[in-house]
């Protein structure tokens, strides 16, 4: 499958702590800053859909808000039961203070 480098946002409009969604092509992109790393992740929760970049985000994990699943923003693995479950996660590259996310379509 081919993988394309995608600009999601400026990394000026994302402060340490925060979270933000955008979408892609139809797909939505979760987008933290945890202590100044940068991740983006599929944004739906694996349980029932919920918008992860609305849920809390602690250290480097996101957690959903509708029923509490936690994932793991490095690699995508849930860290709740259920454990085993992942969430796409897409590599970052930050060029010009604009984020990119290499998503493999």
């Amino acid at each position: 499958m081919p993988i394309e480098r995608t600009p999601l946002l400026p990394v000026s409009a994302l402060s340490a702590g925060q979270m933000t969604c955008v979408w892609v092509d139809g797909l939505p992109v979760g987008i933290a800053n945890a202590a100044g790393i940068i991740y983006a992740f599929d944004d739906t929760c694996r349980h029932e859909g919920g918008s992860l970049s609305s849920g809390v985000l602690r250290d480097a994990t996101v957690t959903c808000p509708w029923h509490g699943w936690t994932y793991q923003l490095h690699n995508g693995k849930a860290i709740v039961p259920p454990v085993g479950i992942r969430i796409r996660v897409f590599a970052v590259t930050i060029t010009d203070d604009m984020i990119y996310a290499d998503i493999e379509w």
